[in-house]
Parts: structure tokens; sequence; C-alpha cells
């Protein structure tokens, strides 16, 4: 009986917290579709496209409407001028993304607070129009490599091709040679490791993917879950070491590479380029405007820090 009671007990408790959680938006008078028990709306966006999910809700409930991941009350906004007032004039105030259970916090996109600020003030120049221009060569190259794939397939008679796999091995391709200088050879070698090991962090099993966000923090970031359940962590330790062969070779050999690995290194030194005018006036958007760089001065104000250091760089 006591046994009984407790079961109970744990069902009651549960079944306030989430119908308490579930009316926040309610509260509030924002519509949103109903959430379910334990998962809110998850589910719906996980098992079907996300993209047609999230246009159905705005049909049915405006621009403006409440969702729930888990238990966690989302806002759902899709109105231009909120949005921009949010990602541009106001992005500072928003700079903490959702907790990822297991997640690196040195990552910028899941660094909070402080410890954003500072990494997102020293890496935000690495992203300029003129860096990025510097890597149109290594994409031509790529598209070179890719076209020379299709010719060799029609020289050999073949009339189809499996579209997936060939874009995936574009797009590994241009991501290895910007981000690392690398050449993975994948039309050749499909099983490269650098191509394998990217495609299982990006084809995650939907059951992991739900198992990582309902799980407590402690579990999920534990040897054992990674060990039994996650090939994730094997995965990403790849691309660590990687990076970390990469880094001590390059400042062994005084090697320079216009890659994305290599702006990250220098904005590590300081005497390094961070701090030229011409970044830091294209560093923030593309088109920048009046708003956007008056956002970016008062973001950034007093970060002193120049560098990076080495676990931060192979975190980006």
């Amino acid at each position: 009986w006591c046994l009984i009671g407790l079961i109970v007990a744990v069902i009651a408790y549960y079944y306030i917290s989430w119908r308490n959680a579930f009316n926040y938006w309610k509260d509030r008078h924002i519509s949103g579709p109903k959430p379910i028990p334990i998962f809110g709306n998850l589910v719906r966006l996980t098992l079907n496209p996300r993209q047609l999910v999230e246009l159905e809700w705005y049909k049915n409930y405006g621009k403006i409407y409440g969702l729930y991941i888990l238990s966690k009350p989302t806002l759902t906004v899709a109105d231009p001028q909120l949005i921009k007032q949010i990602l541009v004039k106001d992005f500072n105030i928003f700079r903490n993304r959702p907790k990822v259970s297991g997640g690196n916090s040195l990552v910028m996109s899941h660094a909070r607070d402080e410890d954003w600020k500072r990494i997102r003030a020293i890496a935000n120049p690495t992203f300029t129009p003129r860096k990025m221009r510097k890597m149109y060569s290594l994409i031509d190259r790529c598209c070179e490599d890719f076209i020379d794939s299709l010719d060799k397939d029609v020289l050999n008679g073949m009339n189809e091709v499996e579209l997936k796999q060939l874009m995936s091995a574009y797009t590994m391709d241009v991501i290895a040679s910007c981000a690392f200088a690398t050449k993975t050879n994948t039309y050749a070698d499909p099983n490269n490791p650098f191509t394998t090991k990217g495609a299982n962090l990006s084809n995650a099993p939907i059951w992991k993917r739900m198992l990582q966000m309902t799980l407590p923090t402690f579990i999920v970031s534990s040897n054992i879950y990674r060990k039994i359940l996650s090939a994730v962590g094997s995965n990403a330790t790849f691309f660590v070491d990687f990076s970390r062969s990469l880094i001590k070779k390059r400042r062994n050999n005084n090697e320079k590479h216009n890659d994305f690995l290599q702006l990250l290194m220098n904005s590590e030194r300081s005497d390094g380029d961070i701090g030229e005018a011409s970044d830091a006036n294209e560093a923030h958007h593309v088109n920048e405007g009046k708003d956007e760089m008056k956002a970016y001065v008062e973001a950034f104000a007093g970060v002193l820090e120049k560098t990076l250091t080495e676990d931060e760089i192979l975190a980006q």
C-alpha cells in the first residue's frame, strides 16, 4: 500500500505540475496548439517536417503563438518587425539560447551571459565579408570536383544518381575545405571517416534526440550514457582531435591557410588583426545600418579580452 500510495503521489505531482505549466500561455491570453503531458508540442515538431507544422500553426493561431517544448513555454514570433527587434536591435538581450543536455558550454550558441559576450566579441570579426571572400576559391575547387564526379558518372554510362548522397558529399567537401583546408575526396572514398563521422552527427536517430532532451542533464552528461546510448560523443571527439592535431601542426611548422580554423587561431593571438577598423565596421551584419552598429557597440562594450583559448577555438 505504501508503494501504491507513492506511485499515486508521484502521478498526482506531475499531473498538477504539467497542468500548471501548460496554463502559462492561457493565463497570458496567447493562443497555440494543445500540448500533451511530458512532451508538450515536441512530438509533432519532431515527427513531421517542422516548416510545414509551423506554417499550419501560423495560419491557425496568427503571427504570435505559444508552444511547449517538454513543459517549457516557448513563444513563436512570425512578425517581421518584431523579429528584427529581437534579432538585431535587442540581440544582446536575447543572447542565452535554450540549454542543451550534454552540450558544450564553450560553443557560442550554448555559451551564456558574460561568457557568450566575450566569445562573440572575439570571434565576431571572423565572419566579415572580406574574410569570407577569401574562401571563394576553396568553394570553386569543390564545385569543380563535384562537376568532375558527375562527368565520370556520365562517361561510365550512369543515367541516375542518388541525389542526397551526392549533395551530402559536396556539402561535406565544402565544410572540410573552408573550415580545415582539408580535402575529403568523398566522391571516390565515401567511407572517409571525416564524411561518415559528420553524417553520424547530423543524422542522429529521433529517439536518441528525444531521449537527450527528456532525460536530466546529469544523466546525459555521464560517461555511461555516452558509451551505452550515444555515438555522438565519439563522433564529436573525432573532429576535436582532428582540429587539435591541425592546430599543433600549424604552430610547429608555422603554416598559414585561408580557412575558418586559421581565422580563429589568428583571433587567439594578441597580435592578430582582430582590432582592424574595417573588421569592426562590417563584423555584425553584411548589410549594416545604424541600428545594427549601435546595438553591436552597446552589446560588446567593456570586453577587454582579445584571445580565445584552444578549447574555445575547438568548440567553435
